[in-house]
């Protein structure tokens, strides 16, 4: 079973919302968020646990403030904003096991075409993942999935996409940057730290457009706001910066009217 972690803010109680009827029944599902007084136990109950956090606090703290109350060793992170549409379950749990196996700190879960690397993992499915190979970047093949290892900080080894992630890596990596901001976390220093980590990236030449971000369909979901505003629906299916999502224009416009985003005050008119 996967753990999953789901950060979130009472200030997006709409999008939380969303994600907890997406993310529901695929995991063990721990949420953390603010401490607050409201009558939200109508999300509550749909974790396994929840962990709160000072509002106050920065969101690197905040992070820091939950990993001390996190027992698992692996998990996956996702924030409440990247709407998990689908995910094969098996195959993630398998990425685990290569984690321990090889020693891997974090699999970053959003495709990332970035080939260079001294390690490529080609995925199969159907076997072990102590029987999937190392390969070269002229091996890759039009029909595989690979885990590319990350050595250049300027492809930001370090980053808030959904994650697989070895506690101890990340707990490092957030208390050693306490001060930092959402905003702030993904700058260089970070990045430079993060050098001493063993991170992967997938990839894949089977990718899909889901807007902000390209995505694989074994880790399909949806980036659903930017900027504090959602993700604007037009007669293109793109994102403000002209990236397409229509392939999954159908599932958003559904998000949209069954959760009345329209009256949302990030609705982006």
């Amino acid at each position: 079973m996967i753990n999953y972690l789901i950060y979130s803010n009472t200030s997006y109680l709409d999008i939380l919302e969303i994600q907890t009827d997406y993310i529901s029944n695929k995991g063990n599902l721990t949420l953390l968020i603010d401490d607050n007084n409201l009558d939200i136990g109508y999300i509550y109950e749909k974790y396994n646990k929840v962990v709160f956090y000072n509002n106050n606090d920065t969101y690197a703290k905040r992070l820091e403030t939950c990993l001390n109350q996190i027992e698992y060793d692996y998990f996956l992170l996702i924030h409440d904003i990247d709407i998990l549409l689908n995910v094969e379950t098996q195959l993630i749990e398998k990425f685990l096991d290569l984690m321990i196996l090889n020693s891997i700190d974090r699999i970053d879960l959003k495709y990332d075409d970035y080939l260079f690397s001294d390690r490529i993992v080609k995925i199969n499915s159907d076997e072990l993942p102590s029987n999937w190979v190392n390969c070269e970047t002229k091996d890759i093949d039009s029909d595989s999935v690979f885990l590319i290892k990350q050595n250049n900080p300027k492809k930001y080894i370090y980053n808030v996409n959904p994650s697989l992630w070895k506690k101890d890596v990340l707990y490092s990596i957030v208390s050693n940057f306490s001060h930092k901001t959402y905003r702030t976390i993904e700058d260089t220093d970070v990045q430079d730290f993060c050098k001493n980590f063993n991170i992967y990236k997938m990839y894949s030449e089977n990718h899909i457009e889901c807007g902000y971000f390209k995505c694989l369909n074994i880790f399909l979901y949806l980036h659903i706001s930017h900027g504090g505003k959602l993700l604007p629906l037009n007669d293109n299916f793109s994102t403000i910066y002209g990236q397409s999502y229509k392939s999954i224009s159908q599932e958003y416009k559904k998000i949209v009217d069954k959760y009345d985003l329209k009256k949302s005050d990030k609705w982006a008119s």
